[in-house]
């Protein structure tokens, strides 16, 4: 097992894991793995980071102001982790594109491919080439929605919402899309 699951209704990690990975202090997260570095799944949502695991106890709920909810809890196993990378939207480990036993290799070959573009279609320069192009005939964003996964950029980012969106180009035809559907686009397709 090499994934520890992380409820987003229990647990605050939207804000709790940019902290302490800026921070670089370590977190504790429930459950334990059979691997030094391990990812985190938030249920629902998807692998969002990896992280070193630097000891497990058993122990009462950590003493943490993310925690949701009463801390009745009794004694369970939580493993205390250093995030080395945080990634709330990675293109290829999204929720049913990986499997919760799949191998670490295979989990690790998924996080860095996410972050190799251009796919194998592009070269260097032909996807160099593209995304100028992109950004030259991009008009203003007239919307914060994603034309591909429909999430609305400004719930989450409020007025720097339009400022992230990005164009796509397909066919001399552009769409108004968010970076983690831009990225997938451009690394799966």
């Amino acid at each position: 097992m090499n994934v520890l699951q992380v409820d987003p209704n229990r647990y605050d990690v939207w804000n709790a894991f940019p902290t302490y990975f800026l921070e670089q202090s370590p977190v504790y997260v429930k459950g334990k793995v059979t691997t030094p570095t391990a990812f985190i799944e938030v249920i629902g949502h998807g692998i969002v980071a990896e992280a070193e695991i630097l000891l497990e106890e058993k122990i009462m709920r950590p003493d943490d102001p993310y925690w949701l909810g009463d801390g009745v809890e009794g004694l369970a196993t939580y493993s205390l982790v250093d995030l080395l990378q945080l990634h709330f939207h990675h293109p290829l480990l999204k929720i049913g594109m990986y499997q919760v036993d799949e191998p670490y290799e295979s989990m690790r070959k998924k996080w860095n491919d996410g972050y190799h573009v251009p796919s194998s279609k592009w070269t260097k320069e032909t996807y160099e080439a593209h995304i100028f192009r992109e950004k030259l005939f991009a008009p203003l964003p007239q919307s914060t929605m994603c034309s591909i996964c429909q999430t609305d950029l400004a719930v989450r980012y409020g007025s720097d919402a339009t400022k992230l969106m990005e164009y796509h180009l397909s066919d001399e035809h552009g769409i108004w899309i968010c970076p983690t559907c831009h990225k997938a686009i451009h690394t799966l397709y």
